[in-house]
């Protein structure tokens, strides 16, 4: 958290200026301290997953793709040109009292929250990607036998389960276009949840992001898999309503990583975000975007119908066990309960406390 002590900032040899920029662009300051909290922990995420991957990278025979650190480049360079446009506005419309004013102050305060929030989900998402690389790379036995052998356990016919919404052309077709939604819809949360104004959420949306991506970074080294099309290997009529390459669209590049094949870790190469199948990296976005969206009830409706069906399209369109799915929900519930740990002292008990200085008054 910034200091707000003027001797503390001058003993790190900072102006005071410096310390309210770094509060109010990095750590959301002016937002409360749960706020700066989950940055924190954002930018705390960040840095461990540098230090982590950085270490990996010497090891690990891959190497960055040219093209990434052009995106790095033009990432940077759009972080700074956009703050120091909303610095200038906020400079210039400090103070100011009419209708208008006040307007463009909320105006750009709102696409302030979407620069921050927009490039650091950015850098968390090549954070991951990166990580995906490595941990593919590392070639650890595929364990879909077993994640196959836990869905028997639980009762579920995958193979079944496929060929029952086969049968149907509309279900078909609205679960693939569901599935497909996935990045509007995350979009669309980052948009909404800048343009409420409300800064906590798009920190608390970040904290949950890191929180649920380290999940994935450890669920996909303890049972790394290539997925349920590749394991059962289904004839095509099994699946045709559904799509052909259905599940499969991230295989090659994976069996490429991990013979060696391919060592350039590249952002822009087709379905380089798609490498993880265990735990399901879809179930996690529609839990959290879901729920960052609870504040309106429009809203949340929309969310809920929407990921809800993508839900039900990652077993027959995205290839996933049905443990894969579970766990990502867990993997999610953990986190919720994590960024809703009070912060401090319980409310009950500032109540109580409050009640008993006005008793004494």
């Amino acid at each position: 958290m910034a200091s707000s002590n003027p001797a503390e900032q001058r003993g790190l040899g900072l102006p005071p200026v410096w310390f309210a920029l770094l509060d109010r662009w990095f750590l959301l300051g002016g937002y409360g301290r749960r706020a700066r909290i989950h940055m924190l922990a954002v930018w705390g995420t960040l840095a461990g997953f540098l230090i982590v991957e950085t270490v990996w990278l010497r090891f690990s025979g891959l190497r960055f793709s040219d093209t990434n650190w052009q995106g790095f480049i033009d990432l940077a360079l759009f972080a700074a040109t956009a703050f120091g446009i909303c610095g200038l506005a906020s400079y210039r419309l400090k103070g100011a009292s009419d209708r208008v004013g006040r307007v463009l102050q909320e105006t750009v305060r709102r696409v302030e929250l979407f620069v921050v929030a927009g490039p650091t989900f950015t850098l968390l998402s090549a954070a991951i990607v990166t990580y995906c690389y490595l941990a593919t790379a590392a070639a650890l036995p595929f364990q879909d036998a077993r994640l196959s052998a836990i869905d028997r356990w639980l009762g579920f016919d995958w193979v079944g389960f496929v060929e029952w919404v086969n049968s149907s052309t509309v279900a078909s077709w609205l679960l693939v276009e569901a599935y497909r939604s996935t990045s509007y819809v995350l979009l669309g949360t980052m948009l909404w949840l800048c343009v409420t104004g409300r800064g906590d959420r798009p920190a608390e949306f970040l904290a949950l992001a890191c929180l649920t991506f380290i999940g994935i970074a450890v669920g996909m080294m303890i049972w790394p898999a290539e997925g349920a099309y590749a394991y059962y290997n289904p004839p095509f009529s099994s699946y045709d309503q559904i799509g052909a390459g259905s599940g499969m669209w991230h295989h090659n590049l994976l069996i490429a990583i991990r013979a060696g094949a391919t060592t350039l870790i590249d952002f822009d190469a087709p379905n380089s975000s798609c490498l993880v199948t265990f735990p399901s990296g879809h179930t996690i976005l529609a839990f959290i975007t879901t729920y960052a969206l609870r504040d309106s009830r429009w809203t949340l409706i929309l969310a809920a119908v929407v990921n809800a069906a993508m839900l039900v399209s990652t077993i027959p369109h995205g290839g996933h066990h049905l443990i894969d799915v579970i766990v990502g929900g867990a993997i999610v519930l953990f986190a919720i309960f994590l960024v809703r740990l009070p912060l401090g002292v319980p409310r009950r008990q500032r109540a109580a406390r409050g009640h008993v200085a006005f008793a004494n008054v």
